[in-house]
C-alpha cells in the first residue's frame, strides 16, 4: 500500500495569538513623572525625525534597490507609457503593453495603473522597429531611476528583447534575479494516445518554463512515473516508477537521458526529498504495516530510520538548510503536518484544524511553508511561518487546489487544480492574487506533481518569438 502518494489535503491552523496586558501604574501620571515622559516622548520624536531625513536623502542610492520583500508580498505600482505613439501602429502598441503587463504582472512584483496618480513609477518605452527598445523608469517626482536598452536584429527575436528589458526592470529595482527562464518538472497524463503497453493512458515526465510555451519530454518508457523532484544540483531528477517489478525510485539525468534505480520494493515505496548537497535522501518506506521515514544514500543503501511509531509518517519534505523535516503523519488520529528538528531529534505538530492537512513546502529561504488542507469540503492552500504562528488561507471556492509548490524566489506558488475532468497546473502570486493557467494543454491531457528547479537556465533565445504586425 502506498500511504499518500497523491496526498489528501485541508488546512487552517490554531495559532497562538500573544495578548498583551496593559496594566494601569498610577504613579505615572504624578507630576514629576509627567514631566520626565514629556521629556522623553520629545527627544524621542526628534530622534526619529532625523534618523527619517537621513533615510529619504540615501533613497534611491547604490543599486536603487526597493526593498519588497517580506511576508505581506507589497508589489510595486506601476504605470507604462509608450514614447511617440503617433509612429508606432496601434496594433504594435496594444501588443507590446500586452507583453509588458504580463510579464511584469507574472513576475509577482508589479501591478500596473492606468495613470501615474494611482503608482509608484513610470515606465517609459521607446520602440524602434528593427533597431531598438529602450526603457527608462522614473519616480513620482521625475527622477530617473533606469535606463536600459536592447538591440534588435534577426539574432534577438523581439520578445526575447522584451523580456530581457523586464528581467532588467526587476534586478535593479529589486535586487532580484527574474525566474522567467528557470524550469518546471511535472508528470504529464495522456488519455489521447496509445501507450507502449496498448493501453490509453501514458505518463511522461516533462519539462516547461514558466510561462508554458516550451514542453520537453524528458522521459517516457511505458511505466508509472510519478512524484518528481529536482536534484538540488539541476542535472537530475529523483522521482517514483511503479511497474512490473514493484515501486522503485530512479534518478534521470537530464543531459544523457539515463536513468538509474535507486532504491526498489515491492509495492512499499513513496517518493523522497533530496538533501542540500544532493547525496543524501529521505523517503517514505512501508515496513513491518505501516510507512515510515528513512534517510538514504545513493547507493541505496539505508542510513537511519527516522521514525519508529506505529502511525503512519509520509510527504518528507527537507528544509533548505538541512536543519528541519516536514512530514505528514496520522498520529494524533486525523492526517496532520509536523516538524522535526533534526539536531535536537524533536518533533512538534504544525497543523491542528480540520481532517487533512498535508503536502507541505518549504520556500526557498525556509521562512514560510505552503500546504494544503481541506476546508468545506474542498482542497484548499495555506500559507503558514515556518513556526506554525502565522497561517493564511490563500484559494477560495469550489474548485479543489493541492500539490502547491514555491517559485525559487517565493513569490509566486504553482499548483494543481481541476479543468473540467483533467488536472491542470497553474499559478498564484504568494498572496492569493492573480490566478492564472501555466499550460495551455487540451481535454485528455492531466498535470500533476510539479516540481521547480530554482537554478536551471533556458537558452536566451528559447522563449517563443512573437513578431509584431503592422
Amino acid at each position: 500500500m502506498l500511504f499518500f502518494v497523491l496526498p489528501l489535503t485541508e488546512w487552517q491552523t490554531n495559532m497562538n495569538i500573544f495578548s498583551i496586558h496593559y496594566q494601569a501604574i498610577n504613579s505615572l501620571y504624578r507630576a514629576r513623572c509627567k514631566k520626565l515622559i514629556r521629556l522623553f516622548l520629545t527627544l524621542t520624536f526628534i530622534i526619529i525625525a532625523v534618523q527619517s531625513i537621513a533615510q529619504a536623502d540615501d533613497l534611491f542610492e547604490d543599486k536603487d534597490i526597493i526593498d519588497i520583500i517580506g511576508l505581506n508580498y507589497g508589489r510595486l505600482q506601476l504605470t507604462i507609457e509608450i514614447e511617440d505613439q503617433a509612429s508606432t501602429a496601434p496594433r504594435q502598441m496594444k501588443q507590446m503593453i500586452s507583453m509588458l503587463t504580463r510579464n511584469l504582472m507574472w513576475s509577482g512584483m508589479f501591478d500596473i495603473r492606468e495613470s501615474m496618480e494611482e503608482s509608484d513609477l513610470r515606465l517609459k518605452i521607446r520602440y524602434k522597429p528593427k533597431k531598438e527598445i529602450r526603457a527608462w523608469i522614473f519616480s513620482q517626482e521625475g527622477m530617473q531611476l533606469f535606463d536600459e536598452f536592447v538591440n534588435l536584429s534577426q539574432d534577438v527575436p523581439f520578445e526575447s528583447a522584451l523580456l530581457e528589458i523586464v528581467e532588467a526592470i526587476i534586478y535593479q529595482l529589486t535586487g532580484e534575479k527574474s525566474i522567467f527562464r528557470s524550469a518546471i518538472a511535472y508528470v504529464r497524463k495522456d488519455t489521447t494516445s496509445i501507450n507502449q503497453k496498448g493501453g490509453i493512458r501514458r505518463y511522461e515526465l516533462v519539462m516547461t518554463d514558466t510561462f508554458g510555451s516550451q514542453t520537453k519530454l524528458l522521459l517516457y518508457d511505458g511505466e508509472l512515473n510519478i512524484l518528481p523532484r529536482w536534484n538540488p544540483d539541476g542535472r537530475s531528477i529523483l522521482f517514483t516508477s511503479l511497474g512490473s517489478r514493484g515501486s522503485q525510485l530512479k534518478n534521470l539525468d537530464i543531459t544523457s537521458g539515463k536513468v538509474r534505480t535507486l532504491f526498489s520494493e515491492m509495492g512499499k515505496l513513496s517518493g523522497g526529498t533530496w538533501g542540500k548537497n544532493g547525496k543524501e535522501l529521505i523517503i517514505t518506506l512501508v515496513k513491518r504495516g505501516n510507512a515510515d521515514l528513512f534517510r538514504i544514500d545513493l547507493r541505496g543503501q539505508i542510513l537511519e530510520k527516522m521514525t519508529t511509531r506505529t502511525s503512519s509518517e509520509s510527504n518528507p519534505r527537507w528544509s533548505p538548510d538541512n536543519s528541519s523535516l516536514l512530514f505528514v503523519s496520522n498520529r494524533s488520529g486525523n492526517v496532520q503536518i509536523y516538524q522535526r528538528d533534526l539536531l535536537y531529534k524533536e518533533t512538534f505538530r504544525m497543523t491542528f484544524e480540520g481532517t487533512y492537512n498535508v503536502e507541505p513546502c518549504w520556500s526557498n529561504d525556509g521562512a514560510n511553508i505552503v500546504f494544503s488542507g481541506i476546508k468545506d469540503k474542498v482542497f484548499h492552500l495555506f500559507l503558514m511561518d515556518k513556526d506554525g504562528q502565522y497561517v493564511q488561507q490563500l484559494t477560495h471556492g469550489k474548485q479543489s487546489s493541492e500539490q502547491p509548490i514555491w517559485s525559487p524566489n517565493g513569490r509566486q506558488i504553482l499548483f494543481v487544480s481541476k479543468v473540467g475532468f483533467d488536472q491542470k497546473l497553474f499559478l498564484i502570486r504568494a498572496d492569493g492574487t492573480f490566478k492564472r493557467r501555466l499550460t495551455k494543454s487540451g481535454p485528455g491531457i492531466s498535470e500533476f506533481n510539479p516540481t521547480w528547479l530554482p537554478d536551471f537556465k533556458w537558452p536566451k533565445d528559447h522563449i517563443k518569438t512573437t513578431t509584431l504586425k503592422k
